[in-house]
């Protein structure tokens, strides 16, 4: 099977350069198979061990391209009264013929306007180039590629995005993927559904296998980021995966909303609500001792907590970092200063995009599988439960990441699991009914109840953590959540979350918008800002710490008390030494006297 090459792109406003590590390969012009499909799509095949399929956000000038554009000249006819050239130029910078005719009226026309047709001619020196260097990373080839309108594209540093898919052939897939066989009853009868040209059947197969999948979906929770996932412990994990990687008791049973067709049978016994159940076993599992000896670890000193609080995580530097940049070039006005940003604006230069994800990040980026059960056209509610997901399971990533100082141990993906709902419960949110507070709130529980540091001022910076990350955008999000995929995946009973949540967020957020990433962001401070105090968390911490205190004060006036009766008691027996040292030595001189 064909493996997916180390690759990199950068770009000026004429060229796309694709720079692709293939090690140990002999090249040749019959060996490597490059192919350009629809102007987006690139085909890189270096036989037998790489194949590379990007689909690129514009279009590029292919082969094709160029011969039909020759072809096209060639047909234009001379000035005979129907078409004109009007203007003819060839510039050696643009490596471009541009050729505009003006078509005269025919007599057969109403309009009055001439219509005017621009044609841009291709020549070979625009065809792709393939440029090798057997020195660099032991093989390396660059491809160039000519853009077909001038410009810099943006994204092209995530590669997950660049490997997914055009629309339209998801939508084709979509439509020809539906399975042909279902079984809906007991008796496992098989219904063949057979594919039509006939819009009548195509009609009635699509509500037939609408019929099935309402039929199949009954007795079945689903779970995953879009809930596209059931029976996966059931069917397809090992026996006993499910109670090490969940809290959950069992997933595939439990749902996520209660059934309110009451039937009169004992299906609505086994309909548990995952949420209730969730916040049953927390309050059962709320240690109120454990809780109160870590209330003043702040004032007595933990190194673990000490440095999870000083740390500086990667987006708080390196948003500091551009920050102090942005401030230090707008306050200096010098010569240098104004010559760099003069350069900036240079078009000659080639421009490197991927300056924010390292070699091994962008390699790991480009290396997942395309997310195909990301629905093309997701709803306000979908991507807002999405979003909510994503800040859930941040929350956890950011507890880890401080308490381990950068550096994951092996009771990470555990640690992550348990704080995170959506991870131990496969919880489901479900907007505008949950709300960024309603989930801030439950991670702060969990944060309280389960791992080794429940310290509220702990989980209030974390909850700030979270929030700042989301308004970095999405690279810095999409970096949080590869490193989070490298504890999944090195871990043996947690590797599978990667599966139903990590890739699908990896594979989303790589779509969504940088605008939409930073409004949410704001959404989280705004929500921070609101009653997020500890007697809003359902675990009586505010009674608890108060009753705390007031017994703490009492044990301390009761020692200030003994203490103060031992002094009283030391001083009268030292009072009573001093007399009857006095009458002693009273009654040695009486009797020396005599």
């Amino acid at each position: 099977m064909p493996i997916i090459p180390r690759y990199n792109l950068s770009q000026t406003p004429r060229h796309v350069n694709i720079e692709v590590s293939i090690p140990h390969v002999r090249v040749s012009t019959s060996t490597l198979d490059l192919v350009i499909v629809d102007g987006t799509e690139i085909h890189l095949y270096a036989p037998p061990t790489y194949l590379l399929k990007l689909t690129l956000p514009h279009r590029v000038v292919s082969e094709d391209d160029v011969d039909d554009s020759l072809a096209r000249a060639a047909t234009i006819p001379p000035n005979n009264g129907l078409i004109s050239v009007v203007e003819e130029e060839s510039t050696a910078e643009d490596d471009k013929v541009s050729i505009s005719c003006v078509q005269s009226q025919s007599t057969t026309e109403i309009t009055e306007e001439t219509s005017k047709q621009q044609y841009i001619i291709w020549t070979k020196e625009d065809l792709p180039k393939l440029q090798y260097n057997p020195e660099k990373n032991h093989g390396t080839l660059t491809v160039i590629i000519r853009k077909e309108e001038e410009g810099i594209w943006e994204d092209l540093d995530l590669l997950g995005r660049l490997q997914q898919q055009p629309k339209t052939k998801q939508q084709a897939n979509d439509r020809t993927s539906n399975p042909l066989i279902k079984v809906i009853d007991g008796d496992k009868d098989e219904i063949e559904i057979s594919n039509d040209n006939n819009n009548n059947n195509i009609s009635s197969t699509s509500q037939v296998m609408e019929d099935l999948l309402s039929v199949n979906n009954e007795n079945r929770p689903t779970y995953g980021l879009f809930q596209h996932y059931s029976n996966v412990f059931k069917d397809y994990a090992r026996e006993g995966l499910a109670h090490e990687m969940l809290e959950c008791p069992n997933p595939d049973e439990v749902y996520n909303t209660t059934n309110n067709n009451v039937d009169g049978d004992n299906n609505t016994s086994k309909q548990e609500n995952r949420r209730e159940t969730r916040l049953e076993m927390e309050n059962e599992k709320f240690d109120t001792d454990r809780y109160l000896n870590d209330l003043c670890v702040e004032e007595e000193g933990d190194m673990i907590f000490d440095s999870a609080m000083l740390m500086v995580p990667h987006w708080a530097a390196n948003q500091s970092s551009s920050s102090d940049t942005s401030n230090e070039e707008s306050n200096e006005l010098t010569i240098d200063n104004v010559t760099s940003q003069l350069s900036k604006l240079t078009t000659t230069e080639e421009k490197q995009l991927n300056t924010f994800f390292t070699a091994e990040e962008s390699h790991l980026l480009a290396t997942l599988p395309p997310q195909s059960n990301i629905p093309i056209q997701l709803s306000a509610e979908q991507k807002r439960s999405a979003f909510l997901s994503l800040t859930d399971i941040l929350f956890a990533y950011v507890y880890d990441h401080r308490t381990t100082d950068g550096d994951p141990t092996v009771e990470s993906s555990w640690t992550v699991m348990i704080l995170s709902p959506s991870l131990s419960w496969l919880e489901n949110y479900n907007p505008p009914y949950d709300t960024i507070l309603d989930v801030i709130r439950w991670n702060i529980r969990r944060s309280l109840i389960y791992p080794y540091l429940r310290s509220y001022a702990l989980a209030i910076k974390l909850a700030n953590d979270v929030c700042q990350i989301i308004k970095c955008g999405r690279r810095t999000v999409i970096r949080c959540l590869l490193q989070l995929h490298q504890i999944m995946e090195k871990s043996e009973t947690h590797y599978l979350f990667n599966k139903l949540y990590i890739n699908l967020l990896l594979g989303w957020i790589q779509r969504c918008e940088e605008t939409e990433v930073i409004e949410f962001g704001k959404e989280v401070k705004d929500a921070l800002g609101l009653n997020l105090l500890k007697d809003n968390l359902g675990l009586g911490l505010v009674e608890l710490e108060s009753s705390f205190l007031e017994s703490t004060a009492s044990s301390s006036e009761e020692e200030d008390n003994n203490d103060e009766v031992s002094y009283n008691y030391e001083s009268d027996s030292d009072s009573r030494g001093v007399e009857d040292a006095t009458v002693s030595t009273t009654a040695m001189s009486k009797r020396k006297h005599e």
